[in-house]
């Protein structure tokens, strides 16, 4: 069977439905991912899925692969990314498939694919399975494996609970763009004894609101207004399978996520004197700021959430985070990034510290800063691009230090000067490149943004058909 290699991405696997995935390459998938299984003696694989519209289908044809190679599937059904994780461990099963295309448009889908309890495939893993799939060789098995389903909603929900005994009563606006975590979150949040307002949170896999994408300037600004219109302590929104979150103040103000990777540092520091803390090269130059003034020990690592995951599980961190909205909090909660265990641990730091989340990020040090841009570049030609953007961008900025190796970049490059950075890279889950920038002088910000332009402008593979935040480079 023939399928796109360019859907085997740095950390799962994405394409377009009916055009790179249809039921029957996704039960093929399913036959080379058990059979990768066996070969690693797991026998068991929980399944859940988004909201997206061939995700009921996709999760049955990946069940039929599964079954047919001696699997035995644990069907939880609808279901949040970071409440799958928790159900490996609820549910005693080392293997588990979600499948979902994350903060992808409605044409996309895909799947995550574990390999442990809080661990997803990646990189040479995820190229293994791709090899088992293009060779076919797959286990067959004389007896078929079972297909039993569980509701878990009701454990998963009281074992959170149980955790943050002490929220108060904060008036939220939960914002999920009508995708999966509608059907959860408020649920939660009111389990807890939060009021809630519920915007766009009924279920539409077609996402009539647009793309489910926190790092959004349009998703930020619809959720700021229901903040100030609703009069609302905060906000939250969320990506399509609800393990990211987005976040804006009780004025309405923006946090772009690494201010929030900041203040999650800044907490757990506190908790875990000189506590490794890992944060990706996205990240605004005040997250190292702040660990550095916590005295807690800053590691940057490369973008994507399960590179960031294995290093943080690798090294023993207490904490890692992402400028996309990945959290990981590893000092009291399992090794992998939970939307809804984020939004909780929030809501407990500022129950605890008596702040508004604006006043808990007020004393953080003050940077103008770009929200994350996306402008479109084939996948077959954006890995060559940023080789030769990285060649120009070390003659342009000699002084600058330079971040491009393969474990702190991997991807791109990052400079950085004393008082600003920036940052080009490829997209390991989408046909993009992502753009990061900040300075603490308006002059420098906008110096920083026309030269961006300009260069990217300078090559032809950069496709502006297609961008996210793109009017942040105007």
């Amino acid at each position: 069977m023939k399928i796109n290699p360019e859907i085997f991405r740095g950390y799962d696997l994405r394409g377009v439905v009916d055009r790179d995935l249809n039921p029957e390459i996704v039960e093929h998938l399913g036959k080379a991912y058990g059979t990768y299984l066996r070969k690693k003696r797991i026998k068991r694989a929980v399944i859940g899925y988004d909201c997206r519209l061939s995700s009921p289908d996709y999760k049955q044809a990946m069940i039929r692969g599964l079954v047919k190679t001696g699997i035995d599937v644990i069907d939880i059904g609808l279901t949040l990314a970071g409440t799958f994780y928790w159900a490996q461990y609820y549910l005693r099963s080392r293997g588990g498939v979600m499948v979902t295309a994350s903060h992808n448009p409605p044409e996309y889908n895909g799947f995550k694919f574990a390999l442990g309890y809080s661990r997803t495939m990646v990189t040479d893993e995820i190229q293994d399975l791709r090899k088992l799939a293009d060779g076919g060789q797959f286990v067959k098995a004389k007896k078929k494996g079972t297909v039993s389903k569980r509701e878990i909603t009701a454990a998963y929900f009281a074992d959170l609970a149980k955790r943050f005994k002490k929220i108060k009563k904060f008036r939220v606006v939960i914002d999920p763009s009508n995708t999966t975590a509608g059907a959860f979150i408020p649920k939660l949040l009111r389990k807890v004894g939060c009021t809630v307002i519920e915007q766009n949170c009924r279920i539409d896999g077609s996402f009539p609101v647009g793309t489910p994408d926190p790092t959004e300037k349009k998703v930020a600004e619809r959720l700021s207004r229901g903040v100030r219109e609703r009069k609302a302590d905060l906000g939250f929104s969320y990506d399509a399978d609800g393990d990211r979150i987005g976040i804006v103040d009780e004025q309405g103000n923006i946090l772009w996520n690494d201010i929030l990777v900041a203040l999650f540092a800044a907490d757990v520091i506190d908790q875990n004197p000189g506590a490794k803390i890992v944060f990706n090269t996205l990240c605004s130059k005040v997250v190292e700021d702040v660990i550095k003034a916590k005295k807690g020990k800053p590691i940057m690592w490369r973008t994507g959430h399960s590179f960031i995951k294995a290093q943080a599980q690798k090294i023993k961190a207490k904490f890692a985070g992402e400028l996309s909205g990945h959290f990981f909090f590893l000092d009291k909660f399992y090794g992998h990034d939970d939307g809804a265990y984020a939004t909780l641990r929030v809501l407990d730091y500022l129950s605890r510290t008596g702040q508004t989340l604006g006043q808990a990020v007020a004393s953080f040090p003050k940077y103008i800063s770009s929200p994350e841009i996306k402008v479109g570049c084939p996948d077959s030609k954006k890995v060559k691009l940023i080789a030769k953007i990285a060649k120009v961008l070390r003659g342009d900025f000699k002084d600058a230090k330079v971040i491009d190796d393969d474990k702190r970049a991997g991807d791109g490059a990052r400079l950085e000067m004393p008082d600003s950075m920036f940052v080009i890279r490829y997209s390991q889950n989408g046909p993009y490149l992502t753009i990061k920038f900040e300075a603490k002088t308006q002059v420098e910000y906008n110096r920083l943004k026309r030269y961006i332009n300009k260069l990217l402008h300078s090559y032809p593979e950069v496709d502006w058909s297609f961008g996210v935040n793109v009017e942040s480079l105007k």
